[in-house]
Parts: C-alpha cells; structure tokens; sequence
C-alpha cells in the first residue's frame, strides 16, 4: 500500500518534549461521476497522449474539469472508459483507482504539475460576450449542508504507535442515545389577537354628546362607550313608529274583511232557496256579515212569498176560481224574485272576496314598509329590544345613539372627545381582549419541513427578564417573504396576567422534538473542514477515519447527529481537532473542494 506520511512536530499542543504525529490514508476505489467527458485520443502505443502532466501542451478552458483538476479528455473519474487505456499503457494505480499520472496521492507533486496547466482566468471557464463583460463560472456556496463531492471520509488517520494516542490525549466516547430537545430559535414580536380586537365605529353620523371611558378601561360586552345625538338616527326612528301605525290600522282592516269574508260564505252556505225562515234564523243569529246579510234575508223573505203566491194561484186556477191571467202573474213575479235571490247572493260572494283580497294587500304592503324600516333601524345599531320599546321613547331620546362594546376586553385606544362630529368612517375606539396574544415568528425557509400546527413554542420577551412564556404554533403562512426568505409564524399565548403587550420584541423556541431519544455525540467530537461536518470515528486502537455527519440540535454539550453515526460507535473528543489540522495541513482531502482564502 502506498501512502503518505506527514509528519508534525507536536510538543508545543501537546506539552512534550518531542511527540511524532503521522497521518497515513486509506482510499477507496472512488464511484465515476455521473457526467460525461470526451473521450481522450490515443497514441500508437494506446497510452493516452495527455496522460503526464509535463508531456502536455496546456489544455483548452472548454477541456478542462474543474472538479477534478485535470483535463476533462483524460479524466477518468469523468468518463470510466478511459480506465482500460490508461490501464493498457501501464498508467494505473489500483491502490486508488486512477492513473498514477495524476494520483496526487501517491505522488503530491502532481497535483502542482496539473495546476500548473489549469487554464488561467483569461480562458477558465469564461465566455467573452464583447465589450470587456465575461461570464464566468460562479464558485459553489458553502452552507450548513456536506458537501457531496467531498472524499473526506475516504482517508483514514493512522498513528505511528498507539502510545503516540495516549500521548496525543486523544479520548473517544461512544455515540449514546439521549433524550434531546430539537429546537428552532426564532425572532418573534408579540401582537394582538386579530379576532380578539375590535374598532368601535358607530353606524350613523353625529355630534359625540358624552364619551363614557378613556383608554386602559376594563369593559363587559354591551358596555356603554359613547353617546352620539343623531338626526339620520332621529328621522329613522320617527318613520319606523308612524309605519308601525299604519301597519296597525292595515292589521285592523285586514281582521273586519277577513271577518265578513267568513261570514258571508257561511250566510251563502246556509241561505238557499229551499231554507225556512226558521232554519235561517237558527243557523245566522250569530253570523255577523253586516248590510249584506239583511238585502239576502229579505231577497229570501220575498222569494218564499213569491213562492207561496205561485202556488196559490196554481190550486186556484186548476178550480177555475181565478183566471189563468192572475196565474201568469204570480209566476212571473215568483220567477223574478228568483232572478234578484241569486244575483244578490252572487253580488255578496264577489264583493266580500274582493274587500278581503284588498285589505290583505294593504296589510302586506303596510308589513313590507314596516320591515324596510326596522331593517334600517338594525343597520343603525339598534337591537330587537330598543325597537320594540321605541313608542315609550321621548322626542327627546329619538336622536340619542348609544355606542356599546361588541366584545370584553380593554380599551386600548379612544380617539374621540366630546361635541366631534363623527361619521361611519372614524373608529372612535378600540377595544382588545388581551387574555390571550399572538407571538408573530420569522422562521428561515430551510425550517419549513420541521415546522407543523401545534408545535410548542417558548417565549422570552426582551423587556421581561426572567419570565418566560409557553404558547403553540397555530398558523403558518403560505408564501415566503420575497425580500427576507422567512416565512411568517404564528403562535397563541396566552397572558392571564397582562404581562404582554402589542409591538413587545423577543426570541422564541420551537420545540420540534420534545425529549425524544436521539443519537448524539459530545460537542468537541465535532470538527468542520471547511465543507463538511466531521466526526472521527475509532475504527482501531490506532486508526481513524473522518465521517460526514448531519447534524441536528445541541444542548448540555451534546450535539444530536442526524444521519451518518450509529449508536455505540467510538468517537474522538479530546483531540479530535488535532486529526483534523493533520488532514488539512497533509492536503489528505483529494477530491474535495478547494479551501479559499479566508474560509
């Protein structure tokens, strides 16, 4: 195995007299990239023509792979096809799966010779568009997040002896299961309760007469606010009452015609041309129809007498003691009394249904104008009681407006004095129930997937040192603040006490785990080369091999690790630091990205 050895001379970190650090890598045949490069032109003895850094001319920009720092037509891990060439030329390194050409591992000194042929800024992936403007390749950005194209944990750190790790004070501890709170910290304002707020407008226009509280008070709902005198309420009022009568006097009408209308059917039902006297008079006394029911008791009367005449003058002509002359007559007038009973009869029918028809319109006219104004009153504030104890009113209560509290809470804002004229448009106060906040959150884009309704939430407020407030995640907005990338969130908290107030400044908590069991490891086991998160794990009483590793929350000196450590692996603490410097320092990291200045 080939491998190289950088040494350190350690004795000022670790306060010895002469201490030998040596750092050997272990690769690992690397996986090609996915990308594919052009393939590389061959010489007649099959070794390809770019294969050593010192017998090539320097390479176009377009050839150029900047991610593995040689050119792209002999780059190998680019294009896997070309490994049987290189290999067919006797270029191969097996130990670590490139041509030995370009293995910087086995030999350093080719990674300076191939830099030297990088192109340079003039022709490095830029593309001239005239007029002195290049676009170039932008550099990748570092975040929280590994890097993939790190090999990092491909090497592996050996000591020389397994004293030196003693005498380094190099300590492992095992990664151990931990209940562990993940927590997102977040800035958070405190607000009112939207749907616990209220501005107080009156509905009519006016002169404010009296204004009953001041900002601070506490108020019940209906609670009187304000007293307005206003003609618009006056006048409203004034119409309802004199429809409220004529809906009265219609009512009236309506229950006599509606009367008659029964009574008549009843006297028509009853009074036909074969009733007696006797049986209409038992069955009508109590029939009240009016002028109707005697024009139809009389039409009746003359029709049983002309009835009665005709009969008569029949038994006396069929004795031949009066002539047939005297029999015609008695017949015609029986015949005409008939004609006069029925059109009576008919003329009482039509004339009751018609004055009940009309007076039932009346009425339904009378009771929509009625409702038209008792909505108006509604639109004005008033409720169903006040309305219907409008007739006690006094004129000089007519135009009185009171203002009430819709809900329980604080007046926390009064606007209004005195003889001001005000209309709809002018809140004159705001009332808040202030029992319960909203805690208004900026959480960062990259939180989005961690956040959910109903996640605990603890609050320290800046101007209310020591104390602490517990509230939950109800809401969480729908769309990122293009300027800021947070997204809004909202929690309920609430404040018995009073302590809260609107526009008050903090940071909040987010519990996203709440004591759950997580893999963790102690905080200094953690190490950073510049683009990944590292752990170095004990693979022998000697070695050890960084690992990238994903991390969560903290808390007591532990650091949760979300993905690349399993419970039970040894980890280095004390002195993990040190392997880290020997990585960087031995530039072990082939593969990675390059660490820039200032980084």
């Amino acid at each position: 195995m080939k491998a190289i050895r950088a040494r350190a001379v350690s004795a000022p970190i670790l306060g010895m007299a002469s201490v030998l650090l040596t750092s050997s890598v272990v690769c690992h045949e690397r996986e090609p990239a996915v990308r594919k490069a052009p393939s590389a032109d061959l010489s007649a003895a099959g070794r390809p023509e770019t294969a050593s850094a010192g017998s090539v001319d320097a390479p176009a920009a377009d050839d150029w792979c900047a991610e593995h720092g040689v050119p792209e037509s002999v780059c190998t891990r680019c294009d896997p096809g070309l490994a049987a060439k290189f290999k067919a030329a006797d270029d191969w390194c097996a130990e670590h799966g490139l041509p030995e050409s370009q293995c910087a591992l086995c030999d350093p000194a080719v990674k300076t010779k191939w830099a030297a042929l990088r192109p340079r800024a003039s022709d490095d992936g830029g593309v001239d568009i005239g007029g002195g403007i290049r676009l170039e390749r932008g550099r990748r950005l570092l975040t929280g997040a590994n890097d993939a194209l790190c090999q990092v944990d491909l090497l592996r750190v050996r000591f020389v002896d397994r004293s030196i790790v003693e005498k380094a004070g190099i300590r492992t501890a095992p990664a151990t299961l931990r209940r562990i709170s993940a927590t997102i910290e977040v800035p958070a304002e405190v607000e009112f309760d939207q749907t616990r707020v209220a501005q107080v407008t009156p509905q009519v226009g006016g002169v404010v007469r009296e204004a009953l509280v001041n900002a601070g008070d506490q108020v019940d709902v209906g609670a009187l606010l304000a007293v307005i005198e206003s003609s618009e309420l006056g006048e409203a009022k004034s119409r309802f009452i004199e429809l409220r009568a004529k809906h009265a006097l219609a009512q009236a009408d309506y229950d006599r015609a509606r009367q008659i209308h029964e009574g008549a059917q009843q006297l028509l039902a009853v009074c036909t041309a074969e009733a007696s006297f006797e049986e209409l008079s038992a069955k009508l006394g109590e029939v009240r129809v009016g002028e109707a029911k005697s024009k139809l008791l009389r039409a009746h009367a003359n029709l049983l007498l002309a009835r009665t005449t005709e009969q008569r003058a029949r038994q006396l002509l069929a004795r031949q003691v009066s002539s047939e002359q005297d029999y015609e007559q008695a017949r015609s007038a029986w015949a005409a009394t008939q004609a006069e009973f029925w059109a009576l009869r008919e003329d009482i029918a039509f004339a009751s249904e018609r004055d009940y028809l009309n007076a039932a319109r009346e009425l339904q006219v009378a009771r929509t104008v009625l409702q038209a104004a008792e909505r108006k009153l509604h639109i004005l504030g008033l409720s169903h009681e006040q309305i219907a104890t409008l007739a006690g009113e006094s004129d000089e209560t007519l135009s009185r407006y009171v203002l009430r509290s819709p809900l329980a809470g604080r007046v926390i804002q009064r606007r209004v004095a005195v003889g001001e004229l005000v209309d709809q448009t002018t809140a004159l106060l705001t009332v808040a129930d202030t029992s319960s906040m909203w805690l208004m959150m900026n959480a960062q884009e990259r939180d989005l997937l961690q956040l959910r309704p109903g996640l605990p939430v603890l609050c320290t407020i800046d101007g209310l040192p020591g104390r602490s407030f517990e509230g939950r995640i109800t809401w969480i907005a729908s769309q990122v603040d293009e300027r800021t990338r947070t997204v809004q969130v909202r929690a309920q908290l609430p404040n018995q006490d009073g302590l809260l107030r609107a526009r008050m400044f903090g940071s909040a908590r987010i519990v996203v785990h709440d004591n759950e069991p997580a893999v963790t490891v102690p905080a200094e086991a953690v190490q950073t080369d510049g683009c990944c998160q590292l752990v170095f794990v004990r693979q022998d009483e000697d070695v050890f091999q960084p690992r990238k590793v994903a991390l969560g929350s903290s808390a007591n000196g532990f650091v949760e690790v979300l993905d690349g450590l399993k419970e039970g692996e040894l980890v280095a603490t004390t002195g993990s630091f040190l392997m880290k410097t020997e990585i960087l320092k031995g530039n072990l990291g082939a593969g990675c990205c390059e660490v820039d200045p200032g980084r």
